[in-house]
């Protein structure tokens, strides 16, 4: 990775470039040192990932965030929270802990915009179907111009969901109703921490952290992500 970035970044593109995925500050700051403007972090938290069943490889995401976020800001770069998002509570700890961006993926998989042919269950319920890109399915698609020994050896490192039902919410079906819902969380949350902006939720956030009891002004702080 470190040499595909320092390629890349020879060519002097004109537009940011991500990598990842890491989980500690080290891995932020070779990844940044090598040329990303942005790191993803997040290593076995998606809900199509086995990793950490398959390898025991992973951090908590919080902690993970909260670590990558402070050393890629001292280096003028930003992090990405990759995976594990569920709940509006998920996308206001990731921009609590430093994050510029939020990563969503099959949250947005039972939507009507997600890739995919609408199906339905026995009961009628309506789905999509979602896989991990490191499962056997997204690795067989990957692989199938090469030769057969290579598709074998391939397929043994299967760290993914090959097919998993990503049920429609009756009441949200739609990415805009998602969004609404994830806006209106982050914003709640901004109100309970007394923040009046991302930066300033940040720094409480950072606050509660630190503290032993893990509270700020009486605020709990959230951290089971």
């Amino acid at each position: 990775m470190l040499e595909a970035l320092q390629a890349v970044r020879s060519l002097d593109p004109q537009v940011p470039v991500a990598a990842g995925n890491v989980v500690d500050a080290d891995g932020t700051r070779a990844l940044v040192g090598a040329g990303a403007d942005i790191v993803k972090v997040g290593v076995g938290p998606g809900a199509m990932c086995t990793t950490r069943m398959m390898t025991g490889v992973g951090r908590p995401q919080f902690s993970a965030v909260l670590d990558c976020a402070a050393a890629a800001r001292d280096l003028g770069a930003h992090v990405w929270a990759d995976g594990g998002v569920r709940h509006p509570r998920d996308v206001a700890l990731a921009l609590a802990a430093g994050a510029s961006s939020v990563m969503i993926g099959s949250w947005f998989a039972g939507t009507h915009e997600s890739p995919g042919d609408l199906l339905q269950d026995a009961d009628g319920k309506p789905f999509k179907v979602s896989f991990g890109m490191a499962s056997a399915r997204a690795v067989a698609g990957r692989t199938a111009t090469e030769s057969a020994f290579d598709r074998a050896r391939k397929g043994l490192y299967e760290e993914g969901i090959s097919s998993s039902r990503m049920y429609l919410d009756p009441v949200r079906p739609g990415v805009e109703d998602l969004i609404d819902q994830i806006c209106s969380g982050v914003r709640s949350a901004c109100t309970y921490a007394g923040a009046t902006s991302l930066d300033e939720l940040h720094d409480r956030a950072l606050v509660g952290v630190q503290s032993a009891a893990g509270f700020h002004e009486g605020r709990p702080l959230a951290t089971s992500w």
